[in-house]
């Protein structure tokens, strides 16, 4: 199958890449810059905020897309001109190159920070958090809109906790890491819980989600809850720094993965412990 990625450059988008290569697809990339290391894969670089042309594809993976929070609420604009915007520019593509399925980055904060229940299944309901929740959610319904109005199949996967090899800085255990290895980690709120899932799962999770016919949302997460706390004294232990942990504010999160077993016969095969071990 010939799969188009969005964001291919990103922390994400270069382990779909090596998912797609090594289940037998052929992946092109687009990002707005060149991935490094570079893939031996076609690769084109393109701002998805302005209309594109692609190429003849079967199928799109979309994961380009601002993904901080942080950054979505200084900058609103921003953020709707990318994953409002770019994710309509997109499917217009997608459809403009004859492409019959795409599978649509989303993420679990669209439950809020945190949901009203645990385990969180599809069924919850969406909450206005944020400026960034807000677009995930308007990214989904744009998808739904293209599939109601042109026939064009959409998955929406809704990410937690995604970490692993080549994560920035920005997010917890990247940051953790850092501190780490300056010798000490303090941990606001260590009784916050997150469901944390490998990159390799994730990149897993969306080959998978191209053959499937369903449409509509799925989670992808471990289905565990676990605390920062224990993550960041982990991290600490295995690199010998002091650790301490801090007032803060605790919130929960956990997935209900019922679905993507069912739909994408997919379940998370990397635990929290390998994959820290491995980073």
């Amino acid at each position: 199958m010939r799969v188009l990625v969005t964001g291919a450059a990103g922390f994400i988008g270069q382990h779909v890449l090596k998912a797609l290569l090594e289940a037998g697809h052929t992946p092109y990339g687009l990002d707005v810059t060149v991935p490094e290391p570079p893939h031996p894969i076609w690769f084109r670089v393109v701002d998805i905020t302005q209309p594109f042309i692609g190429c003849p594809v079967d199928a799109v993976i979309h994961l380009a897309a601002a993904a901080n929070p942080r950054a979505c609420d200084a900058d609103p604009a921003m953020a709707f001109n990318v994953n409002v915007n770019g994710t309509h520019q997109v499917l217009k593509m997608a459809l403009s190159q004859g492409a019959k399925k795409v599978v649509f980055s989303s993420s679990a904060h669209v439950y809020g920070v945190g949901p009203k229940y645990l385990p969180t299944n599809e069924c919850h309901p969406l909450w206005l958090q944020n400026t960034y929740t807000l677009t995930k959610i308007l990214g989904e319904q744009l998808c739904q809109l293209y599939h109601e109005n042109h026939g064009l199949s959409y998955t929406a996967l809704r990410l937690y906790n995604a970490y692993g090899p080549g994560q920035g800085a920005g997010y917890l255990i990247p940051d953790t890491l850092e501190k780490a290895r300056k010798g000490e980690v303090v941990t606001p709120g260590a009784e916050t819980t997150k469901d944390f899932v490998h990159v390799d799962d994730v990149a897993r999770a969306f080959v998978a989600a191209l053959d499937t016919s369903f449409v509509g949302c799925v989670n992808i997460g471990s289905g565990k809850e676990t605390p920062i706390g224990e993550v960041a004294s982990f991290i600490a232990r295995e690199l010998g720094a002091i650790y301490s942990a801090a007032p803060g504010t605790a919130t929960r999160m956990q997935a209900d993965i019922a679905r993507a077993h069912h739909i994408l016969d997919w379940r998370p095969q990397v635990s929290l412990s390998e994959g820290l071990h491995g980073l």
